[in-house]
């Protein structure tokens, strides 16, 4: 059976607001088309992360033994990717694979014969997934597994993408919808910054809870205090006018990075977040989160003093889930 051919196969995708056909197969998509190309007229990098599957996960309850991944895994972010897979909530294989344009077919779990099973793969962050099929053992059923979870937005940066966990459920909007028992949309994108044109009032899905973290690129660009604390109080009014007008609403400043003690005109990364906060706090309907408190300020936590690691995220996710919890 090819999960792919099924009428339902939306009922089986968490954090996928569209299925897009190819010439050779299909893409799963975590932003409207209002949003790709939004991120295609900023140029190559940012089209390339926006087509990522961060945040994408495949959920359904099956009693199939198998299940094999056809496709191409098309470089993105990054050059390597992850496949994730839980079995009745046990992380069973962690699949890491180099990136490559040829179609390749990889089994994602091998069962004993059994019962129903509850199954999430969790598709990498990194990657762009172009399927061919998903294919599950001759005469298994599958069916969505029964959901009524609360739904989570995650908008950011590389940071919220997942940049630089090995594993796609390493990243801590993932960790952090599965510690809330949440429904994720990851719209995260690498190398981005709060920028007005890249929401889209008409998105398909409507959260409970939202966090947004940028700033860290718009310090190191060199956007200025008077100019960010502007663009916030833009941004957070029309998000709160469209798709946040129900959902309980988190600004997160700007985490740690190696190289924050840096003068730039906006001053240190610490004041330049403040001119954020400052901003933010502005809007009853916002609390904001100081994100030098959810990651250690520890190189080893870090790939690159910037982007956390796969330890350094489940920091994020743990604190940033505590924040959570003291504000509601």
């Amino acid at each position: 059976m090819n999960l792919l051919e099924r009428d339902d196969l939306p009922t089986l995708l968490t954090g996928c607001i569209q299925t897009e056909p190819t010439s050779s197969g299909l893409i799963l998509r975590r932003l409207t088309s209002k949003q790709l190309a939004h991120f295609k007229s900023l140029g190559e990098p940012s089209d390339i992360r926006a087509r990522c599957a961060a945040g994408i996960m495949l959920c359904f309850d099956t009693d199939s033994p198998t299940l094999d991944l056809t496709g191409r895994i098309l470089t993105g972010a990054r050059t390597y990717a992850g496949f994730d897979v839980e079995v009745d909530g046990r992380v069973i294989e962690a699949h890491r694979i180099d990136t490559s344009p040829e179609t390749r077919t990889l089994r994602l779990f091998d069962l004993p014969a059994g019962p129903t099973r509850r199954i999430v793969v969790t598709f990498p962050q990194s990657a762009i997934v172009e399927l061919d099929a998903l294919t599950l053992a001759s005469g298994s059923k599958a069916a969505a597994s029964a959901s009524n979870r609360k739904r989570y937005l995650a908008i950011g940066d590389s940071i919220t993408h997942g940049m630089d966990a090995r594993g796609p459920s390493s990243a801590y909007a993932v960790q952090l919808a599965r510690l809330l028992e949440l429904e994720l949309l990851n719209v995260g994108v690498g190398g981005h910054i709060y920028d007005l044109e890249a929401l889209d009032d008409d998105l398909p899905f409507k959260p409970d809870l939202v966090t947004i973290a940028y700033g860290t690129n718009d310090w190191s660009r060199g956007t200025s205090q008077a100019e960010i604390a502007a663009t916030v109080k833009q941004y957070l009014t029309r998000l709160l006018e469209s798709t946040a007008a129900a959902a309980s609403v988190y600004v997160l400043t700007p985490i740690w990075r190696q190289n924050g003690d840096e003068a730039k005109p906006s001053g240190t990364l610490v004041e330049f977040s403040s001119a954020i906060a400052t901003a933010a706090s502005t809007f009853e309907a916002v609390r904001v989160v100081d994100g030098t408190t959810l990651v250690p300020h520890l190189p080893d936590l870090y790939a690159d003093g910037v982007h956390p690691s796969d330890e350094g995220f489940l920091h994020y996710a743990i604190n940033l889930g505590r924040a959570i919890g003291s504000a509601s």
